[in-house]
């Protein structure tokens, strides 16, 4: 098979699903977006590099691949986003096991994924101070991220909730991730809102990185708060919110 064509609820949860079964990396992929912009599922064609692809018409551009005519940083007035006077980034500080504690909750993980009939070995990492249990099962990696990585993070919620009734310690936390699917997505975040914020920096004003999940929106401030000259909130109701970043000042 040359190409093989993949669906997802975004791009690169469709074009990891996609490298997955050709068998490569994501990053020796090459990607063609099928779906029109603003697709409720996007469609992705993707082949290893150095195969030639199909031409598609009035195709999306693929990750990485610039647009024609690069929109401004700078929002009209009437859509420029103010920043509350008291707001400050709520960014959660959260009580990493030890190395033992870590080892059961890995022993729990697998033992799960053996009742499930999905088994696979467990790796302990550290990732953005968090500890973080990767799950590496070949066969069944794709069934074990599903949609968006929610089935991992149904595994951590369980693996949390065995982890407190175990050690008696509410405040602990690991993170559950599948053939470092979310690690992947939170690289790309890391780059994708420093290079924003570079942006911002040259050009001034403020840019929008969209509608985040807290985990996402944690991610970008702990990111950008190293970072001097620039600054990020959020703004919206509910788990997902909008995340802006501007110039200080």
């Amino acid at each position: 098979m040359e190409f093989i064509e993949k669906e997802g609820l975004s791009v690169p949860e469709a074009v990891f699903a996609a490298a997955r079964a050709l068998g490569i990396d994501e990053k020796d992929a090459q990607v063609q977006v099928l779906s029109a912009p603003g697709a409720r599922r996007v469609k992705v064609r993707v082949a290893p590099k150095g195969v030639e692809l199909p031409p598609v018409e009035n195709a999306a551009p693929a990750p990485g691949v610039a647009r024609s005519a690069a929109p401004s940083v700078e929002p009209p007035a009437a859509e420029r986003v103010q920043r509350p006077s008291d707001y400050v980034p709520v960014v959660s500080q959260r009580k990493a096991p030890d190395a033992t504690q870590a080892a059961r909750a890995a022993g729990d993980l697998e033992q799960l994924l053996k009742a499930m009939g999905t088994p696979g070995t467990v790796e302990i990492k550290e990732r953005a101070g968090n500890v973080v249990l990767n799950v590496v099962a070949p066969e069944h990696e794709n069934l074990l991220i599903g949609r968006r990585g929610q089935t991992a993070e149904a595994l951590q919620t369980l693996v949390n909730e065995f982890m407190f009734r175990r050690e008696g310690d509410g405040e602990l936390f690991v993170a559950v991730d599948v053939a470092d699917y979310h690690g992947r997505q939170e690289m790309r975040l890391i780059e994708k809102a420093k290079a924003l914020a570079e942006q911002v920096l040259k050009e001034g004003g403020q840019v929008s990185m969209g509608q985040l999940s807290s985990a996402e929106r944690r991610v970008v401030h702990l990111t950008l708060k190293a970072m001097e000259g620039v600054e990020s909130f959020s703004v919206g109701q509910g788990s997902v919110k909008k995340l802006v970043i501007q110039k200080k000042g």
